[in-house]
């Protein structure tokens, strides 16, 4: 039995040939779980915030807490819109 560079070349080729569907989805899928777990690593070291210190306070003037004040509520009456025959529909013939 003798060992040659060449059948080893031919048996490796017809061997990538056979199968080289199923290897590129298992290597596909593999790199889509690496680049997930990867990201999601990053998305979970982003989002630590034990040791955040705040270095801005908020302030509100007076006047944007007086216009907030002036807003109305869904419990104040709803204030009926003038359709006294002004406007038109478009889609009547």
């Amino acid at each position: 039995m003798e060992i040659s560079l060449s059948a080893i070349a031919k048996n490796i080729t017809s061997l990538l040939h056979r199968y080289h569907i199923i290897l590129f989805v298992i290597f596909a899928l593999g790199g889509l779980a690496f680049v997930i777990f990867l990201l999601n690593g990053i998305l979970v070291r982003a989002s630590d915030s034990t040791n955040y210190t705040s270095a801005s306070t908020t302030t509100f003037d007076e006047a944007t807490i007086k216009r907030i004040e002036e807003l109305k509520t869904r419990d104040d009456p709803l204030v009926k819109l003038d359709t006294n025959g002004k406007r038109t529909n478009p889609f009547i013939e």
